[in-house]
């Protein structure tokens, strides 16, 4: 009955997404609750009971006995990385890499394409789609213009590299996955990282083989210059403006040491990511921002980029709280279980990745991460496979989410770049699909996705 229960809690909520009949948020809290409360008289136990488990699932994961604290690291982290980037963003912290690979590009189609593809890179740590966009477009996108460049060539070379970017501990999809694994940023990441470069060669390559297209379409010849020098100017004037007087060029050396110690920082685990990002964001904020009122008015601004993603990172603690605390999750696992074949249950870390290429695709994430993969994970549990395994799994599919129709920034990427979106996800896909097998591959032969007949 409890397994039954977990069944229609997960296809309700999943319905309620899927026809727009309730927000992610409202939707992790409110239909858990409600189905906290049926399990809660089912098992003839005291409703208030119900209200515990959420608390669990906020603060405490339970497996037999109490580990590690529940979603509060990874709503730390989220909150203070999206708060601390958003600052060096304000500050222009990569306007020097920009107008250095657009001198760089000096007219040269090939040049500007990888010049592109880099700055999309970097831009891309932001974590937010639609930055990326608008920062990546105010930089090239009239240059492209003026080159008479292909502009959905422009589209794919920001949504590639971000979809690659989207892997960092502070991305929507790792917020989602964390809490319901309860798992860390280090362990979490660094299996990623060598899939992630096999991406960003073939990047590399992608923009490179645009830039030839160009060439040759445009007749362009080694040394020459579609555009002339005052053009040029004109786009690096561009960049340098600052309407409201935050950037701080003086400051650069300054910003760009913190933001590289953090990171090494993180990736060692010497400190906890949500920690570090916490104390850099309050010396980002007080060194670039003298005033005290400016500090307190950008922090509330970039504050609302942080908020979306945080409530669901608190709804993802009241459902895996629910499914947990109550035994539903034990009881889908044992059921499910029971019905697999012994010799394939080592091979579910595997499926799943292959599941998360059409499920990332047709799937908003919020209906992957909390109705799918707190499914999957006890059933892979009981089979051998850890939850860095199962993590990693989960997120092979997100190399192709950028062709969703379910991906909001993606409409601003089209009108930006003033492309349709059939020809947007076509071009996409013919990169994005290459780029999920490439860190599928690389997961599995280094062990981050374990395939038993290769061991």
């Amino acid at each position: 009955m409890l397994a039954l229960l977990g069944y229609l809690m997960i296809i309700v909520f999943m319905v309620l997404l899927l026809k727009k009949k309730i927000s992610p948020f409202a939707g992790l809290i409110l239909v858990p609750l409600g189905f906290g409360f049926i399990v809660a008289a089912y098992m003839k136990v005291p409703m208030l009971d119900v209200f515990d488990w959420i608390y669990e699932g906020l603060y405490y994961q339970f497996n037999g006995t109490k580990v590690k604290s529940g979603v509060a690291p990874t709503i730390t982290l989220l909150l203070f990385a999206i708060l601390y980037f958003s600052i060096m963003l304000d500050v222009g912290l990569f306007d020097p890499l920009s107008k250095v690979l657009i001198k760089w590009a000096k007219g040269d189609p090939l040049r500007l394409c990888l010049a592109t593809a880099a700055i999309s890179m970097v831009v891309s740590l932001d974590g937010d789609g639609t930055t990326t966009v608008l920062i990546v477009t105010a930089a090239v996108l009239s240059l492209f213009k003026k080159m008479k460049m292909k502009q959905l060539y422009l589209a794919v070379l920001i949504a590639i590299p971000n979809s690659i970017m989207n892997l960092v501990p502070w991305s929507g999809p790792m917020a989602r996955a964390m809490p319901v694994l309860n798992i860390g940023p280090k362990e979490f990441f660094v299996p990623l990282i060598p899939g992630m470069l096999g991406a960003i060669v073939l990047t590399i390559y992608m923009a490179y083989s645009y830039g030839k297209k160009e060439r040759a379409r445009l007749g362009y010849t080694a040394g020459s210059s579609i555009i002339n020098d005052k053009d040029l100017e004109n786009i690096i004037t561009s960049i340098n403006e600052d309407p409201e007087g935050l950037k701080a060029p003086k400051l650069l050396p300054f910003n760009f040491a913190l933001t590289v110690l953090i990171m090494v920082l993180l990736i060692l685990d010497v400190i906890n990511g949500g920690i570090l990002f916490l104390i850099g964001t309050a010396i980002a904020v007080i060194v670039n921002f003298k005033d005290p009122n400016l500090q307190q008015k950008r922090l509330t601004a970039n504050g609302a980029e942080a908020l979306g993603p945080v409530s669901l990172v608190f709804g993802a603690g009241v459902i895996m709280g629910i499914l947990n605390g109550s035994g539903i999750s034990s009881a889908m696992a044992q059921q499910i279980v029971s019905l697999l074949p012994a010799n394939m249950g080592g091979y579910i870390p595997l499926l799943l990745a292959l599941i998360s290429l059409p499920g990332l695709f047709f799937l908003p994430n919020d209906a992957f991460y909390f109705g799918i993969l707190p499914v999957i994970a006890p059933i892979a549990y009981s089979f051998g496979a850890t939850p860095v395994d199962i993590g990693v799994a989960s997120l092979m599919g997100q190399a192709v989410r950028f062709a969703s129709p379910l991906v909001a920034f993606l409409y601003v990427l089209v009108d930006r770049t003033e492309v349709s979106f059939v020809d947007y996800q076509k071009e996409y896909l013919k990169w994005g699909i290459p780029s999920f097998f490439i860190q599928l591959v690389i997961a599995v032969l280094i062990g981050a996705i374990p395939v038993p007949f290769l061991y």
